[in-house]
């Protein structure tokens, strides 16, 4: 059985004062990056689109529009799928039905 040396557990303890240290550092960083997102959403109306340094993508509206057809596309394709599983359950049963 191997015991602990003094520089061991030494080790151990600064690792666990620094890693405490870092989540400190980490939890005040995160509550400041939060204070200062909610500061510009309210100075921005709520919208980060009305800040006067955001500069809107000029493909951003018809990349807008072209997602909106892929969704719909997307819908109908899931609508059709179900439907088509729906049937192909029916007729399943019908083959099952005619053996």
């Amino acid at each position: 059985r191997q015991t602990s040396s003094p520089e061991n557990i030494l080790n151990k303890v600064q690792d666990n004062e620094e890693e405490e240290r870092l989540n400190r550092e980490l939890e005040l960083t995160t509550k400041e990056r939060n204070e200062l997102t909610d500061r510009l959403l309210y100075v921005t109306g709520g919208s980060m689109n009305k800040s006067p340094y955001f500069r809107q993508n000029p493909f951003y509206e018809n990349l807008k529009i072209k997602e909106k057809e892929v969704m719909s596309l997307l819908h109908n394709l899931d609508t059709k799928n179900i439907e088509h599983r729906e049937k192909f359950q029916e007729l399943k049963k019908e083959i099952n039905f005619y053996r």
